[in-house]
């Protein structure tokens, strides 16, 4: 009997460890994108569309903007000038 809930234990805590690795390292990789993405030091630009800044190196240049994508181009382009 108390064997059985040592091995039982033993599972238990073996698949709790598998988790935490799992999880950590989707983490860890999730991490590692956003600076990659950021670039830390990179200039960052504001698209005048959806007021959003990104980095420069990530960014659509467009008529003299950067925008984060096609669409807000496309919106802010096609709007009549002011």
């Amino acid at each position: 009997m108390a064997l059985r809930f040592l091995l039982f234990f033993a599972l238990v805590y073996l698949f709790v460890s598998v988790l935490r690795s799992v999880f950590s390292w989707r983490r860890q990789q999730r991490d590692l994108r956003r600076r990659e993405e950021t670039k830390l030091g990179e200039e960052m630009v504001l698209d005048p569309q959806c007021q959003s800044y990104l980095p420069k190196g990530s960014a659509l240049l467009r008529g003299g903007f950067y925008f984060c994508s096609e669409q807000c181009a496309r919106l802010y382009l096609a709007r009549p000038p002011s």
